[in-house]
Parts: structure tokens; C-alpha cells; sequence
């Protein structure tokens, strides 16, 4: 399958900077940005949860047979990217869900992975560790149980792994844009 370089996603795990470097990207390229996380938390709010993290506890347990969720951001996902050129779009799964896109994967350690998500969410980084890491659980359980996923990080599956432990953002971009060219 030949890449599209105008259709970007950007994966990893939660603090690796999927977020901050889409946003940076997707500004530096004039590319449209979008998400599958906002995507899944449009569908809790409308549904009625405030908690992403109850939503999930909820839609990806064990004994859970309602996939229709996660359906649905899978479909508005690989739409987004079948009828959109020139987005950065973040998620974990977008690799699979846009396989003719440029896949990038930010990897980072897991301390700074949960300090980041600490500051983001303004909680002390034990707390972050803990729901940080029920929720990767959770989630990565789910991806092989439905979507016969193993480890959708495996990094035969992306164009560009990009380490972002002690890189700034700003920076990771330019390593992205100097691979696209």
C-alpha cells in the first residue's frame, strides 16, 4: 500500500505527547487536525458521562458484549480519513484504522509519561500512575479481545518512532517534518 504523506497519524501512549505534537504539527503543515479520543468522548458525553475513565470502565469490561462504541469512533475515524488530504489525526488505533497514512509512534518512559499527565491534569503524578495505567489496561485488554490486537505499539506498524522522553515538541516536529520531505 503506498503511504499518503498528507494524511498523518500520530500514536503512542497516554503522556507521550500525541496530543501537543498533533496540535504543533498539524499547525506547522496547514494541515486539518482531528482526534479519535475527542471522537470517544463526544460518545461518553452523549451518553452521559462526565468521566472518561468510568465511560471506559463501563464499555471496555471483560464482560462487556456492546461494542458499539468503540465501533463508532472506528467508523468516524476511518471516515475522517477516507474523505479528508492534509490532516494530522491522533489516536492509539488510527495506524490501523488509516492504513494508507504516514504512522508515527511517540514512545516515552513511563515516569515522565505519568509527571506529564499529572501536570495536565493537575493531580500528583501517583494518582496519574495508577489511573494511567487501569486505563492502558483496560483498553489494551479490549484491543485484543475485539480487534485481535496484540500490541497495536508493535512498531513494524508505523513509518517513524519518535522517542519523546527528552525531546521538547517543538523539536519532535521538525525530526516529523524532516521525514515526511
Amino acid at each position: 500500500m503506498e503511504i499518503n504523506k498528507s494524511k498523518i497519524t500520530i500514536g503512542g501512549l497516554s503522556g507521550t505527547g500525541k496530543g501537543t505534537v498533533a496540535i504543533i504539527l498539524s499547525e506547522k503543515l496547514n494541515y486539518k487536525l482531528s482526534s479519535a479520543g475527542n471522537f470517544f468522548r463526544e460518545l461518553a458525553k452523549e451518553k452521559g458521562y462526565e468521566s472518561i475513565l468510568d465511560f471506559q470502565i463501563v464499555i471496555h469490561s471483560a464482560d462487556n458484549t456492546d461494542f458499539s462504541v468503540d465501533i463508532e469512533v472506528d467508523e468516524r475515524t476511518k471516515k475522517f480519513g477516507t474523505e479528508n488530504v492534509d490532516f494530522v489525526i491522533e489516536g492509539r488505533l488510527c495506524a490501523h484504522m488509516i492504513p494508507d497514512a504516514f504512522k508515527i509512534l511517540l514512545k516515552c518512559a513511563d515516569e515522565e509519561r505519568f509527571r506529564r499527565v499529572a501536570q495536565r491534569q493537575k493531580v500528583d503524578v501517583e494518582y496519574a500512575k495508577n489511573e494511567t495505567l487501569e486505563r492502558e489496561k483496560l483498553y489494551t485488554d479490549f484491543y485484543k479481545r475485539f480487534y485481535k490486537i496484540e500490541n497495536y505499539l508493535d512498531e513494524s506498524h508505523y513509518d517513524l518512532v519518535v522517542d519523546t522522553t527528552n525531546i521538547n515538541p517543538e523539536d519532535i516536529v521538525e525530526i516529523i517534518i524532516n521525514k515526511l520531505k
